[in-house]
């Protein structure tokens, strides 16, 4: 039986291992620290139910196909319909963002006129061009400062002058290259259609551990905690030496940092590379609310807050108004964010105490929060989420090159091909493919001599 090795027990890890294993290799998954899940880490407190990395899901064809093969979807718990709106801090005031957005004043006529215009702009992204830049020349700086601003700031806790469009959004950058518009790109380009009885945004009845449960229980015994990997060896055969134990293939599914050093005997250009990837430092602090110290009805997924309003934090999510089973009956849970690109440095020099005063100040002006909160939880994350920066197409580029010359090891992690839980899943989904493909051919070939 071929035997795999998987180096990282996050969400690409775990998942990768538990598809080949199902193919009928032989997987051995080891995990420097004492839990799995990488940054998918649900802890319960005092009756919450708490999402200290990411907090929901939405719908994509592989997430779907794990969740069937886990056989969990009885566990799949939908987003409220009542909490559908996205809000965006303008002027101080909360901004629901849709199609009101472009009647009511928050977008200029100027603005709203360039998207009308946008199927019209000619021009092309050039190499290393910018998300900012990217916006700017198709629609307004405007809509960038209103629109896209917050949005990144949401989804990669960073700038949208620093990361690369090509690589941080790949598919409006392959919109304006194949259809040579965003608006003609979204109603000509074939895209997937998931299931329309599954739910658009969805977690798991007890949080997303539900799902890294799932996973690590199939996994069972092939999963080593506490145990950290230092080199890959190549040993006789084409194969390869971890931890004494021999392997036909390895996994690396580890930050972009330890990855790297994993590899430094191979390739020190491409290690390089890989340890100045930027992770920013983003602090999580959640707050548990008695629901009439709250002023403002919470009938949204949340706001977020662009870099123009100079606010020191990022946003806030409304996490029980999206799935109130995640705090005590008459409460709500509260999830900000602070840091990120904007002001992940000034974390070192703020202590608890200091951020869960900041964020009840942000949030008394913001959501008219009266009085103190009654559950606190923060959670610093020092290294957050990988930033695609401009020019990082150079970094994914390498890593191509490198499993084309180092047969046999492969990549599978957010710094590489997406960060999102989503693409983490499909990414996992198209190496466990391409591995079992290998070492079937191996095996036929091997039979034949």
């Amino acid at each position: 039986m071929k035997k795999v090795c998987i180096i990282g027990g996050g969400i690409s890890g775990l998942t990768t291992g538990f598809l080949l294993k199902r193919k009928g290799l032989a997987v051995t998954l080891f995990e420097k620290s004492d839990n799995l899940g990488g940054n998918i880490q649900t802890i319960t407190r005092d009756g919450y139910t708490i999402e200290q990395g990411p907090n929901s899901l939405l719908k994509a064809l592989r997430l779907i196909d794990l969740v069937r093969l886990l056989n969990i979807e009885d566990k799949v718990i939908a987003a409220d319909e009542n909490a559908n709106k996205r809000y965006i801090l303008s002027d101080g005031k909360l901004e629901a963002m849709g199609v009101k957005s472009f009647v009511n004043g928050y977008f200029s006529l100027k603005t709203i006129l360039s998207l009308a215009r946008e199927p019209f702009v000619r021009s092309k992204s050039p190499e290393n061009e910018s998300v900012a830049e990217f916006v700017t020349r198709r629609i307004s700086s405007e809509f960038l400062d209103k629109a896209i601003d917050p949005f990144v700031s949401g989804v990669y806790a960073g700038d949208p002058n620093n990361l690369s469009m090509r690589s941080a959004f790949p598919k409006l950058y392959e919109m304006e290259r194949d259809h040579g518009s965003l608006i003609a790109g979204t109603l000509l380009r074939k895209v997937e259609k998931p299931d329309p009885n599954f739910p658009k945004t969805f977690s798991f009845k007890g949080g997303l551990k539900t799902l890294i449960d799932a996973l690590a229980n199939e996994l069972g015994d092939s999963v080593k905690l506490s145990t950290g990997v230092e080199k890959i060896e190549n040993v006789r055969g084409g194969k390869f030496s971890v931890n004494g134990e021999e392997f036909d293939a390895v996994v690396i599914s580890t930050p972009s940092y330890i990855a790297g050093e994993l590899i430094k005997d191979r390739d020190e250009n491409l290690t390089k590379l890989l340890s100045e990837v930027n992770y920013p430092q983003v602090a999580v602090v959640v707050f548990g609310v008695k629901s009439e110290k709250i002023k403002k009805t919470l009938d949204g997924f949340g706001f977020l807050i662009p870099s123009k309003e100079k606010r020191p934090i990022l946003g806030t999510l409304f996490h029980s108004a999206v799935f109130p089973e995640r705090s005590p009956k008459g409460f709500q849970l509260l999830m900000t964010f602070v840091g990120g690109v904007r002001r992940g440095e000034e974390l070192d020099n703020q202590t608890d105490e200091e951020l869960k005063i900041l964020v009840r100040e942000q949030l008394g002006e913001i959501l008219g929060l009266v009085d103190e909160p009654d559950f606190v939880h923060i959670k610093r994350w020092k290294r957050a989420i990988p930033q695609y920066r401009v020019g990082y197409e150079n970094v994914t580029e390498k890593i191509a090159e490198f499993e084309k010359q180092n047969a046999g090891i492969y990549f599978c992690s957010n710094f590489y091909r997406g960060i999102s839980m989503s693409d983490c899943v499909k990414n996992a989904f198209a190496t466990a493919e391409e591995i079992s493909h290998e070492q079937t051919r191996k095996g036929t070939k091997e039979e034949g001599n």
